[in-house]
């Protein structure tokens, strides 16, 4: 079965791959016979550093195992070769935006009970975000420094609730860039996952923590342009019609770097 990859990150020694089917637009984890399913590094059948974010990617899935964990998207896979066969991009993901978080009652911590209790449920999302920012978390729960590459995001975009919440990073190729110095877009597709539940003492109850276990960066440009397209009072259709002549293309998300700022340096000619 194909998936587009949105996620492959760190789950303990191992890796979480995570995307959507094409075909049923369902989200879909494979998972291994491992407890917590993670996915060893080191079986010479699955390419599993060598996938990356927006691949195309086919894997030998088990659809007549049952399930396995509270997680509806988990899946076994047969021990047999994974292929990378192709890429997407970014604009064939728009279709699967959402606008909303799951569990909205909830901020960055979810009970492990009550999701039991009305389980298989969805862990998986993605979401479009603008004003997303990140930081080193060298702090352990003492408050004391520590040396650690652990990086925390702050999505705060007011749809989502989620401006006071500090949530882990999981994305290994985000976190390289934010360890050689390297920024982020702050306008962002995000691969947001439930984590498996954890508690920090015996005395609390578990909770499932939201990860962002994949980062799609979006061209900063790209957010310009829609809000110079409003200052020129351009509707839609004008800037379609802009992006075709000029580009040949049908989307803002298409554009290279050079094209958006051309594209943004026009509407700012027009004003």
């Amino acid at each position: 079965m194909e998936i587009i990859c949105l996620a492959n990150s760190y789950k303990h020694q191992g890796r979480c791959i995570a995307g959507i089917n094409p075909e049923s637009r369902q989200w879909l984890r494979p998972i291994s016979h491992l407890d917590d399913g993670r996915i060893p590094i080191g079986n010479p059948a699955i390419p599993i550093e060598q996938i990356s974010i927006l691949d195309r990617v086919t894997i030998p899935l088990d659809t007549h195992k049952k399930k396995q964990g509270y997680e509806v998207e988990n899946i076994r896979y047969h021990n047999q070769v994974w292929r990378i066969t192709g890429k997407a991009s970014i604009v064939q993901l728009l279709q699967y935006r959402e606008s909303s978080l799951l569990y909205p009652d909830y901020g960055k911590a979810i009970p492990f009970q009550w999701l039991k209790s009305i389980a298989p449920v969805r862990t998986l999302q993605l979401i479009e975000v603008t004003d997303f920012s990140y930081y080193k978390d060298d702090r352990d729960q003492r408050g004391q420094s520590i040396d650690r590459d652990k990086w925390r995001g702050v999505i705060k975009d007011s749809e989502y609730g989620l401006e006071s919440y500090h949530l882990s990073i999981t994305d290994p190729v985000a976190i390289e860039k934010l360890k050689t110095g390297e920024t982020l877009s702050s306008h962002c597709l995000l691969c947001l996952s439930l984590s498996q539940p954890w508690q920090p003492n015996l005395d609390r109850e578990p909770f499932c923590y939201r990860l962002i276990a994949g980062i799609i960066e979006i061209l900063p440009e790209v957010q310009l342009i829609q809000a110079a397209m409003k200052r020129v009072a351009w509707n839609q259709e004008q800037g379609k019609q802009y992006l075709q002549t000029q580009f040949g293309k049908q989307s803002r998300y298409q554009l290279t770097q050079a094209e958006a700022q051309q594209f943004l340096e026009y509407l700012q000619q027009c004003s």
